[in-house]
């Protein structure tokens, strides 16, 4: 077996390279899901199955918006940025992006590019008044 380095083994955040904390069942308003969260702000959600993206996604915008969910599907393109992350559980090893390893777990991850200040939403509301 080829040397695996301990990079791959340990899962780190694709934004920042630190150790998130490890995941954890999240109570929310509609529901529970597994993920958690890193000291740079991102979120991530991890789906066990690898099959569950859709509903990741929707939960890592919940928790990544605070659970507003006004303002987490009303995002738009460009106001946070997406990762993958797969466990491939026969290498014992993380990898980014999706990749030929479809059915093992996954940790998405998603982080805002730039924080929206109170500031910026006066701005906004009262440039529409």
């Amino acid at each position: 077996m080829p040397y695996i380095s301990d990079r791959y083994r340990v899962l780190s955040c694709p934004f920042c390279g630190r150790s998130p904390e490890g995941p954890r069942k999240i109570q929310m308003r509609f529901g529970e899901t597994t993920g958690g969260h890193c000291e740079c702000g991102a979120v991530y959600v991890y789906d066990e199955t690898g099959r569950m993206l859709g509903e990741a996604f929707n939960d890592a915008l919940a928790l990544l918006y605070r659970e507003d969910y006004d303002a987490a599907y009303s995002a738009a393109e460009g106001e946070y940025e997406e990762e993958i992350i797969t466990y491939e559980k026969r290498l014992r090893r993380y990898v980014q992006g999706a990749g030929p390893y479809d059915r093992s777990a996954k940790y998405l991850f998603l982080k805002k590019t730039s924080p929206v200040s109170d500031k910026d939403l006066t701005k906004t509301s009262n440039a529409q008044k």
